[in-house]
């Protein structure tokens, strides 16, 4: 018995080591762009996020501060990038036995939590900008969605408007397009405009 466990602790600890390496190697390579479209086919979203004129919000993001693909993709939290890891091991696996197939949406869609590391400090010199407009325009805060107090409680995922890898709008309008901002908006606002 004691040799069995012996045994058992061994293939256990050589398990958690062969993993750690893994995990340690793949969290190395996804730093890499080229690695995760070696697998994930978007050579097309790829060349827009290199672009050096960007054609998407992915691309903007890219030229302004060399975001890669891994630093939205990968999750905001140690839960996500466990989920997110779990995803790529099942993906590998499939693709190992010949039965990857390119998933025709994110299994794991990204949340605010994806965005907040890099744009909290954002939405906190909108929202200032905004109370110091209400001063002096007699309560107004600004015309802009993140800087309108109202829409503090607003509970939406940042992607419900800010798509990144589309081309239906231009870098003048922050690659937001209207045909869809507006139906999110009529949510809460029926009475809003076409325009």
């Amino acid at each position: 018995m004691p040799r069995r466990l012996a045994i058992g602790a061994g293939a256990l600890a050589g398990a958690a080591l062969l993993s750690g390496l893994f995990l340690l190697a793949l969290a190395a390579k996804e730093r890499d762009d080229r690695f995760c479209i070696s697998c994930h086919l978007h050579e097309p979203k790829f060349a827009r996020f290199k672009a050096a004129a960007p054609a998407d919000l992915a691309g903007a993001h890219h030229a302004k501060k060399n975001v890669r693909c891994i630093d939205c993709h990968g999750g905001g939290d140690a839960v996500m990038r466990v989920w997110v890891w779990t995803v790529a091991g099942v993906d590998t696996l499939r693709f190992l036995v010949g039965r990857y197939r390119e998933p025709e949406r994110m299994r794991l869609p990204l949340r605010p939590a994806e965005c907040r590391p890099c744009h909290t400090p954002i939405l906190k010199a909108a929202r200032a900008l905004g109370a110091e407009q209400a001063e002096g325009a007699g309560g107004r805060s600004g015309d802009t969605y993140h800087a309108i107090r109202d829409h503090d409680g607003v509970r939406i995922t940042c992607v419900r408007c800010h798509y990144s890898h589309t081309t239906d709008s231009e870098p003048v309008l922050q690659f937001i397009s209207r045909a869809r901002v507006q139906p999110v908006c009529h949510e809460c606002h029926e009475s809003l405009g076409a325009d």
